[in-house]
């Protein structure tokens, strides 16, 4: 790569997000030649090996590595610069299946875009040649998360076969097939015998509470010991989003889950089990591993909420009253045709609480919930989830999306209301769970509050009947 092309560049080293997955990997040998040139040691999370945490861009938007300096497009620590970026603009990566490793380059460079394939071939058997080699192979092997997730805008120039080979050495084979909408009734029929879903369980208990999250995370599953598993891979690496799910015992499955991600993941701290139940957690510890709390869910009597009766609730149900009294308004079922004015709806709203004040954590939580609310405003009764929108003045000013977790547990997945309007939010809750108690419902839970003091608070707001602890289960 010719410097004059590297230097006029306004792509590489820049990121749209703080966790972007395309930030460079360094090695635990990596970290310390880093730092002695000069990058502080933490800016890397694990010193066994990491990823780079980001900066925000002094000039822009976005972030960018820390070791890229804004005003002269150079890196500062260019002669110590890690393998990951030594490579670029030829990248590492999976194949769709995760089943080879591939050779490809970046059509995100704009060098590489004006070069010829004849060109380009040259180089790719030259890099692939010292790809290969033993001292590469070896330090892939120790690093696998060096590999990169397949990406479609990477053009596949040639499998690396001993790479491949060499990772396979010893290696569970795991068939993992990709999340689709086609894999609702297969996860519900595991999830209907599961610990901890008949009584009242975590809003994380369900289909669509994942797959809505997908364009955060990728999502696959597999069988292990008659139990599906549902994996997640994220800019981390891979870990389990749920407890393996089926019947019987949970000492396989997760034995097998756990050996599965620690051959993905190398040395990587994200090998864990999300969303494990109470149900479960006697059984996991006396299995030898180790329980975290986590945020709770919290749970609420249906007919609590329904009626807003008693003094403790008095401040909610003015509110409601007060909509009622200065706006009217009905809560009518949520209509495909709504999906546009509900979007537009959300962005509204996601500036209105950005206006109010909302720190990094919460703005980042604000930019990922915009594709969680897309899918399910657009694949509402492909997930089995229940909508209903309130409208003020002709104009859509709320709605909301829950689903049933079991026969007498509903739960709210989304809820979204004008914040300049007093009252429309506690009135679309108020009504929405009168709907679910009308259909059978003894129990609302509202998820976790996210370690958002704000949204704590508003969930305290209504009394929780109880907080269902959650647990973050990991090797000891």
């Amino acid at each position: 790569m010719p410097s004059s092309a590297c230097l006029s560049c306004d792509v590489c080293c820049r990121f749209p997000e703080r966790d972007s997955f395309l930030r460079p990997f360094f090695t635990a040998d990596e970290i310390g030649t880093a730092t002695a040139a000069g990058l502080p040691p933490a800016l890397f999370p694990h010193p066994d090996g990491s990823q780079i945490d980001l900066v925000p861009n002094p000039d822009g938007e976005g972030y960018v590595c820390p070791a890229f300096d804004c005003a002269t497009s150079q890196c500062r620590i260019y002669e110590a610069r890690p393998l990951d970026c030594r490579l670029y603009p030829f990248a590492l990566m999976w194949d769709a299946m995760h089943e080879q490793v591939l050779l490809g380059w970046d059509t995100k460079c704009p060098y590489m875009r004006d070069q010829s394939s004849p060109l380009v071939a040259q180089a790719a058997d030259e890099v692939a040649g010292w790809i290969e080699q033993d001292a590469r192979v070896e330090t892939l092997v120790r690093y696998p998360r060096l590999i990169g997730r397949f990406q479609e805008d990477v053009i596949v120039l040639r499998p690396l076969e001993r790479v491949t080979e060499r990772l396979r050495q010893g290696r569970m084979q795991v068939r993992t097939q990709a999340l689709t909408l086609g894999d609702r009734e297969r996860m519900e029929a595991a999830l209907a015998v599961s610990a901890g879903v008949q009584g009242t369980p975590l809003a994380a208990a369900s289909f669509a509470y994942h797959y809505i999250w997908r364009h955060r995370v990728t999502y696959s599953w597999a069988v292990l010991h008659d139990h599906l598993c549902l994996f997640a891979d994220c800019p981390d690496g891979l870990f389990m989003a749920l407890p393996p799910l089926g019947a019987g015992p949970l000492a396989q499955p997760l034995a097998e889950a756990f050996r599965f991600m620690r051959e993905r993941n190398g040395d990587s701290r994200v090998t864990r089990v999300e969303n494990v139940p109470e149900a479960c957690i006697n059984e996991v510890r006396a299995l030898g591993y180790r329980a975290t709390a986590k945020e709770p869910d919290y749970l609420y009597e249906a007919s609590a909420l329904s009626d807003l009766s008693g003094e403790s609730l008095k401040s909610p149900r003015a509110a409601c009253n007060r909509f009622i009294r200065e706006r009217g308004g009905i809560l009518e079922p949520y209509e495909p045709r709504d999906q546009r004015a509900c979007v537009s709806l959300f962005h509204e709203w996601r500036e209105q609480k950005q206006r109010a004040g909302a720190d990094d954590w919460a703005s980042a939580l604000l930019a990922d919930a915009a594709g969680a609310h897309e899918t399910a405003l657009s694949d509402t009764a492909e997930l089995g989830l229940t909508g209903a929108v309130v409208r003020v003045g002709g104009r859509i000013r709320a709605y909301t999306m829950g689903l049933w977790l079991n026969p007498s547990v509903f739960c709210v997945l989304l809820e979204i209301a004008d914040r300049d309007i007093v009252g429309l939010g506690p009135f679309v809750f108020r009504e929405f769970c009168r709907q679910a108690r009308a259909k059978g419902a003894c129990w609302i839970n509202t998820m976790d509050d996210s370690g958002l003091p704000s949204l704590a608070r508003s969930k305290q707001w209504y009394h929780p009947a109880r907080l269902l602890p959650n647990y973050i289960v990991t090797e000891c």
